[in-house]
């Protein structure tokens, strides 16, 4: 029997458990447009205002969820709009497939073989564009191959280090009609160049030898365990090794605050007990953190110089970054690890003077140093952000999906963590693209809106996906969302004060950027709004985002001169030059005598 390939195609999604898309229609697409339609009882479509918020959903829905979401957009601008998600989910080891439309093929330059620009109505030679950020792009131009394009894609998305997919179907394509019979399917076992490797016993007992060799072993997670959906077993791994673990930087959801052997994160914003520890030690395993700078400092062979390092990942380059020493690098997916470690019956105690080491560096800082560094407040100065941390967390829900925009405002709750294990805490990691706040949250809520779903952001991030809110309101997402308001971007502000003697440029409404009032954001797309002044209004205003059941904007007027920190920063020494520092070395800086005390204790 004969099908028309959009069809197929739709089928081969659902067939291999997608069963939420995200979308904004298009001519180029109207015929995968119609199969999505056609299906959606099988299939939901979400429909996004902005492509680039259909890719950034689907980031956020893969986070949450651990499971793939598509994206369906349509050729030329459809196309390239929705190239910015797809650069978070592949920097960030991100799963998700995009199906994208196209020009009838015998329009485009392509076909007929002219150096030309664009020919074909809306064209551009989008899998070019998009092969450096994806770890598959094709387009379909034999209909019998669309089943095994799509079965293709969808396991070379998840198998190793997970990401992005993009096929490309033209117009004459997605409208032909194809026997069944004749479709061609994928065979992995026969796709030799995409396996993986493996870990072996000989890696195994080499992991084994050298852990037992160690005095002051610590793990450092990374975030490829939330991202390769290995939460479960690596839950299971570390209760079978007595080991101080130390999260990555930026890692905030995968232990918890007073987990077992559990000591806080590290990096170079703090906190930290987590650097501290890292440095005193004198092997490190690393599970699936590719040790990026936020993890090291820009001076990498600082980092634990004096420490063995174990390093566990999907790709093998990840461990030959200049700067780095590793001793033993196992390249496999960090969920084979956990289950062939365990199977393997990897084993270690750690002796109770390191333990009670790793517990007097953790007691010698507060999660609250700065605010207490500072002193008391007024009522009724304007909200500090790490204030706004310490009272939020200790009310809200204790499975809360906290969505985190890319604003210097919410690097607090990247630095104090989750306190139970059912909270979780999303945010594109390495991108960092203003924007991924209102859309990751409306992926988020997708996958599952019966539990608290918040959008924590700041003025200059939301701006750049707002007209998501009417996406919010369409479907009736209980997303609510709070929102720093700084009058401009206060990082940049902060960068201009650093480094260009306070010369400001497009950061503040006096130097070319100025932000709507939230109130009538909030009147316009029928959300409910409220506003915080000042610090005398703060519990009540946490009190009521928290009790809220529905979509809201709470507007937290965030303190203009923030107080930062812990943070790397470089320093003068005795003969005037700057130097940066390592990463245990945060500013502001400590007594030397009390640095000494902790590392050599």
């Amino acid at each position: 029997m004969k099908k028309r390939v959009a069809d197929i195609l739709v089928e081969t999604l659902i067939k291999l458990g997608i069963t939420d898309c995200f979308s904004v229609v298009g001519g180029g697409a109207m015929h995968l447009n119609n199969a999505f339609v056609l299906k959606k009882d099988l299939i939901r479509t979400i429909y996004n205002h902005h492509e680039q918020a259909c890719s950034m959903a689907a980031e956020g829905y893969a986070r949450l969820s651990g499971k793939m979401a598509a994206v369906c957009v349509t050729s030329g601008p459809g196309s390239v709009n929705a190239l910015n998600g797809v650069q978070g989910a592949w920097v960030d080891s991100v799963p998700m497939i995009v199906i994208s439309g196209y020009p009838r093929y015998e329009t485009t330059v392509p076909f007929c073989g002219l150096n030309l620009r664009s020919r074909g109505v809306q064209e551009n030679d989008i899998v070019s564009m998009v092969s450096g950020i994806t770890k598959y792009a094709k387009t379909i131009l034999d209909p019998v191959t669309v089943k095994y394009e799509i079965e293709k894609a969808i396991y070379i998305s998840l198998a190793g280090r997970r990401g992005p997919v993009w096929i490309n179907v033209p117009l004459n394509v997605q409208g032909a009609l194809v026997e069944e019979d004749l479709l061609i399917s994928f065979d992995a076992e026969k796709e030799i160049e995409y396996k993986t490797k493996h870990i072996t016993s000989e890696q195994l007992n080499t992991f084994q030898h050298i852990l037992d060799n160690s005095e002051r072993p610590v793990i450092l997670t990374g975030s490829g365990i939330r991202t390769g959906n290995a939460i479960n077993l690596y839950k299971q791994f570390i209760n079978t090794i007595d080991i101080p673990i130390v999260g990555g930087a930026l890692q905030s959801d995968i232990n918890y605050n007073g987990e077992k052997n559990y000591f806080g994160m590290s990096g170079s914003v703090g906190p930290r007990a987590g650097n501290f520890i890292l440095e005193k030690s004198d092997l490190i395993i690393v599970l699936a953190n590719s040790l990026p700078y936020t993890q090291t400092g820009h001076e990498v062979f600082n980092f634990a110089a004096n420490a063995k390092f174990i390093m566990v990942d999907a790709e093998e380059d990840e461990a030959k970054k200049e700067g780095l020493h590793i001793d033993l690098s196992i390249i496999c997916d960090i969920k084979e690890f956990f289950e062939k470690a365990v199977e393997h019956g990897i084993h270690y105690t750690s002796s109770e003077e390191w333990m009670n080491h790793c517990n007097y560096i953790k007691s010698s800082f507060s999660k609250y140093e700065m605010l207490e560094r500072h002193g008391s407040f007024e009522d009724n100065e304007r909200v500090p952000a790490l204030l706004f941390w310490q009272y939020f967390m200790k009310r809200v829900q204790n499975n809360a999906v906290i969505n985190l925009g890319n604003s210097s405002s919410v690097t607090g709750l990247l630095q104090e963590g989750i306190d139970y294990p059912d909270q979780r805490v999303l945010i594109n990691y390495k991108c960092g693209s203003m924007g991924d706040d209102i859309t990751q949250a409306i992926g988020a809520a997708t996958y599952n809106s019966t539990v608290p779903q918040y959008c924590i952001t700041g003025d200059g991030s939301v701006m750049m996906n707002i007209q998501e809110f009417q996406t919010i309101r369409h479907y009736g997402f209980p997303i609510k969302t709070v929102v720093f308001s700084n009058n401009g971007y206060g990082g940049i502000r902060n960068t201009c004060e650093n480094f260009f003697d306070g010369v400001y440029n497009g950061c503040t409404p006096e130097s070319g950027i100025s932000f709507p009032n939230f109130e009538d954001v909030a009147k316009t797309f029928g959300l409910s709004f409220r506003k915080c002044l000042n610090i005398g209004e703060l519990d009540e205003a946490i009190d009521w985002i928290v009790s809220q059941n529905n979509s809201c904007i709470l507007e937290i007027c965030e303190r203009i001169d923030e107080i930062k920190g812990p943070k790397l920063a470089s320093v003068m020494d005795e003969e005037g030059k700057f130097y940066t520092p390592p990463l245990y070395d945060l500013s502001p800086l400590l007594e030397r005598d009390f640095i000494r005390k902790l590392l050599l204790g």
